[in-house]
C-alpha cells in the first residue's frame, strides 16, 4: 500500500502557512507596480495647447458674424425703398422712408365690398323669389312664408306668454278677385313700437319688381316683394312705418297707410289700392 507524502505543491507540508505568504507576496508585486506606473506617468510632458490656432479661428468666426449682421441689416434699410419704389399711390418722397410696408397694403385701401343682403331680412326695396314655406323675417321680428294657397305670417308675441298665432289670407278661396289688379292690407304693430304693414297683390300680368308704401304723413317708404318661383300672378309685399307714439295715440290718426303701389320692372304701376277711408 502507497501512503500520501508531502508533495511538490507543499514542500513544508503545511498548505495554511504556504497560502499566506502567497498573498503577501501577490500584494507587494501589485504595490510595486502601481508605483513603477505612477512614476512614468509623472515622466510624460502634455504638448502645448495650441493658442494661437484657437485665437485665429476665434478671429475669423467673429468677422464672418459681423459681415452676415452687416448684410442683414443693409437688407432691411433697402426693403422699405423697394416697396415704395412701386407703390402705385404716388411717389416714394410723399412717403417716409422708414414706414413700415403693412401700413398701407392695396387691398386695405381698396373700396369695402358691400355686405350681401341676409337670407333671411331682404333689405327695403328689394325683390325675393322664394320656394313654397321658405320663411322669411322682418325687421321686427314678423315672419312671412308663401305657399301655392296664400300668403301665411306670424307677428311676435302680443303680450309675455301669449303664444302668436299663425294667420293666413288666400288667393284660391274665391274671396279675391284675381281676374283684375288688386292689393289688400294687413297691419300689427304698437304707437310706441311702430308697425309692420303688409298684404298681397293679385291679378298682375307682369313680374313685381318694387313696392312703394305711402305713410299716414305722405312719405314714400320703398317696402319689399316676396313672390314663389316660377309665379308672377300674384305676391305679397310688406313694409314698416313708424309713427311719433303722440301722433298714433291721437283720436285723430286712423290708419298708417293710405296707399300702396306695385311696379314691375319697366316701373310701371301693376297693382295699387288707396286705403284712405
Amino acid at each position: 500500500m502507497n501512503h500520501p507524502t508531502a508533495g511538490i505543491d507543499d514542500p513544508t507540508g503545511s498548505g495554511a502557512g504556504a497560502g499566506a505568504d502567497g498573498d503577501a507576496a501577490a500584494a507587494e508585486t501589485g504595490r510595486r507596480l502601481r508605483e513603477v506606473f505612477a512614476e512614468a506617468a509623472y515622466d510624460i510632458a502634455p504638448p502645448p495647447l495650441p493658442l494661437e490656432a484657437i485665437r485665429r479661428d476665434g478671429r475669423r468666426r467673429l468677422l464672418r458674424r459681423r459681415a452676415a449682421a452687416l448684410s442683414t441689416g443693409c437688407g432691411l434699410l433697402l426693403l422699405p425703398l423697394l416697396v415704395l419704389a412701386f407703390r402705385p399711390d404716388g411717389p416714394a418722397e410723399s412717403v417716409r422712408p422708414m414706414a413700415p410696408p403693412a401700413s398701407a397694403p392695396a387691398a386695405t385701401r381698396s373700396s369695402p365690398t358691400p355686405s350681401e343682403p341676409s337670407a333671411s331680412e331682404p333689405p327695403a326695396g328689394q325683390v325675393r323669389v322664394l320656394a313654397p314655406g321658405e320663411r322669411v323675417t322682418a325687421e321686427d321680428g314678423s315672419e312671412f312664408w308663401l305657399t301655392r294657397e296664400g300668403k301665411h305670417w306670424v307677428t311676435p308675441e302680443p303680450e309675455p306668454g301669449v303664444t302668436p298665432m299663425e294667420e293666413f289670407r288666400s288667393v284660391v278661396d274665391g274671396n279675391l278677385d284675381t281676374s283684375e289688379p288688386g292689393v289688400s292690407l294687413q297691419g300689427s304693430g304698437t304707437a310706441a313700437g311702430g308697425y309692420i304693414v303688409s298684404g298681397l297683390f293679385y291679378g298682375v300680368r307682369t313680374a313685381a319688381a318694387r313696392v312703394e308704401i305711402r305713410a299716414y304723413d305722405g312719405t314714400a317708404i320703398n317696402g319689399t316683394v316676396l313672390r314663389l318661383r316660377g309665379n308672377t300672378s300674384w305676391g305679397v309685399w310688406y313694409g314698416r312705418v313708424k309713427v311719433p307714439e303722440e301722433t298714433a295715440r291721437s283720436l285723430d290718426f286712423e290708419d298708417p297707410v293710405h296707399k300702396v303701389t306695385v311696379y314691375d320692372g319697366d316701373d310701371k304701376v301693376i297693382a295699387e289700392m288707396d286705403f284712405r277711408s
